[in-house]
């Protein structure tokens, strides 16, 4: 991995200046770019083209990059809690929390943009400052970034929805006991705030090391700083956002409502419209439907789904080369009939069950629990074990391979570093080992080690509680044992998060462990599973916001208080919500296919997993004697996978080899079932021309409007489908104002990109 090679990147980028004369056009402010640490590097000359020869290695130029993006100067006057942010943030964060909420209950859901709630936030606090007397506690000071960035902490931090929903939404639709309001909101409080203890205690190693990028913080600080800094600058940012804004806000009506094809269309579909096996192959516009294999999309609703312009390119080709070897797997599992594929749809996360004659239909899991929710041994033998799709059963090979295979991928490149950040947190480092952002925090007061202790040690006290008082049959040990398991994998994993931008979860590999130690308990395993993942994932959100307000020069207490009163508030917008939508819902909710408007397939999907690992459970489902024995083996070959890479880079140091990444490779592999892939070939064709070619040859360009772009194009994207959702798609009073059939409007097809057209 590049980062193995941070520890030595002084020497080697002071033996390059050496070498090598600066360009004879440089001016004083260009050669701070030359600086004998790429951490302090700045671009200033818009039309600087790097020369590669210069600055070859990709952390340099992101690190420089970065430094361009973010905040380098600093005021410590400014202030960061005002009444006005405080208020407008509130406000946000509940609009927020109920909107992404209700998104997830969508056959496609489209939360709001917290580049949108940003804008908002903009426009209120400089209405309120220019509006209201001035002065005094109401309205001390102009509207400033610092504030700002308080304001996007607290939004981000409620603009979710807690995992611990899904632990509510299943309870209530697939099984015989729900937690009652107090229980409901104290499991989400406690569930969303037990990982930020961890959090606090990884800061060393996920926030202050430059290399730790958060590649995924960028478009929002782009954002943050075009509003609010260097104002004649900022005019053309600003402008230069608007338009864009505009332009794919007008645009994304004909997509969303008008011309869907555009979403997706295949050539071949629409050459070959009576072949199931076409649409398995080419089809990829709706969930489910096929490989997306050269499928087109010029919908920005389908696009972002990898953040193109955002991951840096190595990261990015890792991904689509995983996706690839998909594109030849899959079919080969399916038309070989592996596990006995061809009885179950080629795409599909739902369990089955397998008839003698070599049908399938859905699992009945009601008739195999005991009315405490535990399982019925002799009714599953009469019944028989559950049965997956085979390319599901395939993708759960791939996420074990890729939980293990982070630890050691981790360990191998990455670990010096982690060492060195370890003895160094135990001691003041000098000023010269630490970029200019730690330079320019180190004037503030850090959040004490004991808030986070007291945060996660009565995080852990209250899910116990909890864990008793909903009845959920998980014992004080397991809530422990998650929430350890979590804490200690919680750097491995979110370390490659914040280098990459993307990362596995622990979902599967929680289910696995509550499996083989309580067996039989489905509502235990949804409990373990919640706090086994939601804990790491929870760490590494607020790491991420940690960072952004390291990237902004926000006291840390400050980012800190933002981030609680975000979560807590978030909450208790995500009960309301998700319990308002169970209950109205219910019947469409528990339908496979839900309808136009509403939708229950994660849900769908927790319940199986609680089924096939909770209750079922691992030894019966994934043990020596079944069929699916290879998916718990993965585990164990993923901690050797990294190692020839690993060693042909400590070979051969020059040729690559440290770029490859078996974890993001991975994550491409398993992106199916579970998604829609109509977006794969013009997505990788935004990549290589942004993180490829603009960041290479105009990385001033990129550094100042790339991520600007990205947010532009993402908010005006979700405003315009929340729109469409709430106006004509049923979304606000249940009566949907379709538009009339036409050949890029066959909402009477099968499928909108004619796949399938025809097929009996």
């Amino acid at each position: 991995m590049a980062g193995d090679q941070v520890i030595t990147k002084k020497e080697s980028f002071q033996t390059e200046e050496k070498k090598e004369a600066f360009p004879e056009k440089a001016t004083e402010d260009q050669e701070e770019f030359w600086l004998q640490d790429a951490k302090d590097a700045k671009i200033d000359d818009e039309k600087f083209v790097f020369d590669e020869a210069h600055f070859e290695e990709t952390d340099e130029i992101d690190i420089a990059i970065v430094n361009e993006v973010t905040i380098t100067e600093d005021d410590p006057e400014l202030l960061c809690f005002t009444i006005r942010s405080f208020v407008i943030g509130i406000l946000l964060s509940a609009l927020s929390a109920s909107v992404y909420q209700l998104m997830m209950f969508k056959p496609v859901g489209v939360p709001l943009s917290s580049v949108f709630l940003l804008i908002v936030a903009y426009v209120f606090c400089t209405a309120w400052y220019r509006l209201l007397p001035k002065g005094g506690w109401l309205n001390p000071a102009p509207f400033n970034y610092k504030e700002h960035a308080c304001i996007y902490i607290m939004v981000s931090s409620a603009n979710t929805s807690a995992y611990g929903t899904y632990i509510l939404s299943a309870q209530q639709l697939y099984f015989t006991s729900a937690p009652g309001p107090a229980g409901s909101i104290f499991l989400l409080i406690a569930t969303q705030l037990v990982g930020y203890g961890i959090a606090g205690q990884l800061r060393p190693y996920l926030v202050y090391p430059a290399n730790m990028i958060w590649p995924q913080s960028l478009p929002t600080i782009s954002v943050l700083k075009t509003f609010n800094i260097d104002k004649d600058e900022a005019k053309y940012r600003t402008k230069f956002f608007f338009i864009v804004f505009a332009a794919i806000f007008v645009y994304e009506f004909i997509p969303q409502y008008m011309f869907p094809l555009l979403s997706g269309f295949s050539i071949v579909c629409l050459a070959s419209r009576g072949s199931k096996t076409v649409q398995n192959l080419f089809g990829g516009t709706a969930i489910n439907e096929g490989m997306g294999i050269f499928n087109l999309s010029f919908d920005w609703n389908y696009l972002l789904t990898t953040s193109p312009l955002v991951l840096p390119f190595w990261v990015q080709v890792n991904y689509y080369v995983g996706i690839l070897v998909l594109w030849l797997i899959a079919p080969l599992l399916y038309y070989s009939d592996v596990w006995n594929a061809k009885s179950y749809p080629f795409l599909s996360n739902g369990i089955f069950r397998l008839f003698d004659n070599g049908t399938s239909a859905k699992y009945p899991q009601t008739d195999v629990l005991n009315a405490d929710n535990s399982l019925n041994y002799t009714a599953l033998a009469e019944v028989g074990y559950p049965q997956f799709a085979t390319v599901n059963a395939f993708s759960y090979i791939i996420i074990n391979l890729g939980v293990t295979s982070t630890i050691t991928h981790v360990a191998l490149f990455y670990g010096k570093q982690i060492w060195k950040n370890f003895r160094e947190a135990w001691k003041s480092a000098s000023e010269k080992n630490v970029d200019i952002h730690m330079q320019l925090m180190q004037k503030y007061k850090e959040v004490p080690y004991w808030w986070y202790y007291a945060l996660f040690f009565g995080g852990v006290g209250l899910n116990i509680g909890i864990a008793y008082a909903n009845s959920s049959q998980l014992p004080w040990w397991g809530v422990i044992f998650a929430i350890a398991l979590s804490s200690i994998l919680s750097l491995p994993l979110n370390l490659i998060g914040a280098v990459t931008g993307t990362n596995f979860g622990l979902n599967v590999f929680a289910e696995m462990i509550c499996g083989f130690i309580l067996p039989g308990y489905p509502i235990a395993n949804l409990y373990f599973k919640t706090l086994g993942y939601n804990t790491m994932s929870q760490a590494g959100l607020m790491a991420k916001d940690l960072k952004i307000g390291h990237y902004l020069k926000v006291p840390p207490r400050w980012t800190f208080f933002n981030q609680m009163a975000g979560t807590i508030i978030g909450c208790f917008f995500n009960y309301l919500v998700n319990k308002i939508i169970v209950d109205n819902e219910t019947e469409v909710l528990l339908t496979p296919g839900g309808n136009q408007f509403w939708s229950g397939v994660s849900f769908q999907t927790i319940n199986s997993a609680a089924i096939t690992w909770g209750a079922v459970g691992p030894m019966i489902m994934f043990g020596p004697d079944s069929r699916y024995y290879i998916i718990l083996w993965a585990f164990i070959i993923g901690l050797v996978l990294p190692l020839p890479f690993w060693l042909l880079h400590k070979k051969f140091p020059n040729a690559g080899f440290q770029y490859v990444n078996l974890p993001t490779f991975l994550m491409g592999l398993c992106i199916l079932p579970g998604a829609n892939s109509s977006w794969i070939t013009n997505s990788f064709i935004i990549v290589v021309i942004s993180q490829f070619y603009l960041k290479r040859r105009y990385t001033a360009w990129f550094s100042k409007y790339n991520y600007l772009l990205s947010a532009a194009l993402d908010s005006g994207t979700s405003i315009m489908v929340f729109f469409l959702s709430m106006a004509v798609q049923g979304g606000g009073n249940g009566i949907a104002y379709n538009f009339p059939t036409w050949a890029g409007n066959r909402a009477d097809l099968p499928y909108m990109d004619y796949c399938c057209a025809t097929c009996e």
